[in-house]
Formats: structure tokens, C-alpha cells, sequence
């Protein structure tokens, strides 16, 4: 399956002062998950890591949570929302960390559609995400410790 993260950061946060490196972590989980299979109804999930304010006054246009299944292209997309309020004083392992919870959070929501695929395991891919992102994680605390990851893939 194919996963892309599609961002959107308001004027109010410009990209390069987001701590962690999301084409770093999309390439990480797309390499992971390219050759695996949820079910036949998706072959590409895309992800909204939606920046901004809450407080601020582009919070009316993107405090809608999204879970759209596009049936003709086999397309699922959800979304989450990060308050520049709070992102902009975490250090990157932080942010990470913020990033899984959120991420997996929205998977969840996949099972709350009154439209979703209907053979698509999101409960697996909910796991495997939450296994690759934990992996991702301790892999960058180990590169900052200098070691090597411990853990191995099931």
C-alpha cells in the first residue's frame, strides 16, 4: 500500500521551524508498508498533518476532522491537527511522539465512517503504524545515544 503525508502549515508557522522531518518519517513508513496489503478496497492512504493556530484565524477553515474514502481510486485519506501554540516549543523527539499519538488517533476515526472500505484492515494497519512509528522513534533515540535499534519486525 502507498502512504503520503500531505501537509498544510497557515502563515502563522512556516515549515522549516517544525522541529521533526516529515518527508523523513513518510519515506520511513513507506517503506515499511509498500509491501504490505490491508485488503483490496485501498491502495494508498493519505495522511493530513494540518498545522496552525487554534486560536488563530485560520482555526475556522481546518478544525473539521476528515475520513474520506475515494471508492473510484481506492483512496483514504484522514487528517489531524496540531496547535502551533504547542508544536513550536517541542524538541523534535516531542514532536514525534505527538505525531504517532495523533496519526494513530486518525486511523481510529476510519472505523467511525459511515462510508469506508469495506475490505480494508484498518485495525492492522493501525498496528503496523503504531509499530513502525514506536520503531521510528526509538531508532532516533538511538542514533542520538549512538546505538543501533533493538527492536526487530514481526
Amino acid at each position: 500500500m502507498e502512504f503520503e503525508i500531505k501537509r498544510t502549515f497557515t502563515v502563522e508557522f512556516p515549515q522549516e521551524n517544525l522541529s521533526a522531518d516529515l518527508n523523513n518519517l513518510e519515506k520511513y513508513i513507506s517503506d515499511r508498508i509498500a509491501h504490505k496489503s490491508y485488503g483490496n478496497s485501498v491502495v494508498k492512504y493519505f495522511w493530513g498533518f494540518e498545522l496552525f493556530r487554534f486560536n488563530g484565524g485560520f482555526a475556522q477553515f481546518l478544525k473539521n476532522n476528515i475520513e474520506s474514502w475515494k471508492y473510484s481510486v481506492k483512496w483514504l485519506v484522514t487528517n489531524s491537527h496540531f496547535d502551533w501554540n504547542i508544536v513550536k516549543d517541542l524538541e523534535e523527539q516531542e514532536t514525534i511522539k505527538l505525531i504517532r499519538d495523533e496519526m494513530l488517533s486518525s486511523v481510529g476515526r476510519i472505523g467511525n465512517m459511515k462510508k469506508k472500505p469495506k475490505d480494508f484492515d484498518y485495525f492492522k494497519f493501525q498496528e503496523d503504524l503504531d509499530f513502525i512509528l514506536t520503531e521510528y522513534l526509538e531508532s532516533y533515540s538511538n542514533s542520538k545515544a549512538g546505538n543501533e535499534p533493538s527492536r526487530t519486525k514481526p
